[in-house]
């Protein structure tokens, strides 16, 4: 296994989120596991907290407004963590397995402050939530059900709970530091979230927006 040091508080970059402790270094292994959030992507699938738990839509009673302004911020929220995702596969590309770009997308500590769009996390958190909250991956895809009828079934719905599955293994490889298996692993993340985006109405994935 390959033997690497990650320093967590990366100037300019993580001494953005809130940590225990300043100036710590720690094992690949352990900022792993400290960024994991694999428990939940292994359970199964929850309706989408858009909803209230008798299946009517959370945006009952909004105008038509709000609701599309609501839509807009989940958007602009995709958006910035697909980004990420990129950075995330061009380091994967360039044989990193951990550093400032992985950190960047899936350390699990909570924002100072939010950023330009409204991220209170880290892009893996924000896209697919954690055990505390939904991510905006599928508030968005919950967003196109209609009035009173429940998401579980949407296909934006059943493209967002594919691409969640798919980026665990991504970091289970950066973990082993398996430069193939994290390529192998981006891949077919990246067809998942092309799907996704397909889905819930956004540019593909080699759009410009991205960059």
């Amino acid at each position: 296994m390959k033997k690497s040091m990650i320093p967590l508080l990366a100037v300019g970059l993580t001494s953005a989120y809130t940590t225990p402790k300043p100036n710590r270094v720690i094992s690949r292994k352990a900022f792993f596991k400290t960024c994991a959030a694999a428990a939940f992507l292994q359970e199964v699938a929850k309706p989408a907290q858009a909803f209230d738990g008798t299946g009517s839509s959370a945006y009952a009673g909004k105008s038509t407004t709000s609701k599309a302004e609501l839509r807009k911020s989940y958007q602009r929220r995709v958006i910035a963590d697909v980004k990420d995702f990129k950075k995330l596969g061009g380091a994967i590309q360039n044989g990193a397995t951990d550093g400032d770009l992985w950190v960047n997308f899936f350390i699990e500590y909570r924002r100072r402050e939010p950023d330009d769009v409204g991220r209170t996390y880290a892009a893996f958190v924000d896209l697919v939530g954690n055990k505390e909250l939904s991510g905006c991956g599928t508030l968005l895809a919950a967003s196109f059900a209609k009035p009173g009828k429940p998401s579980e079934g949407l296909p934006s719905v059943k493209k967002y709970n594919a691409m969640a599955k798919m980026l665990d293994p991504i970091k289970v490889a950066g973990q082993k530091g398996d430069v193939g298996k994290a390529k192998s692993a981006y891949g077919k993340a990246s067809d998942a979230v092309q799907s996704y985006l397909d889905a819930v109405e956004l540019p593909s994935l080699s759009d410009p927006i991205y960059d």
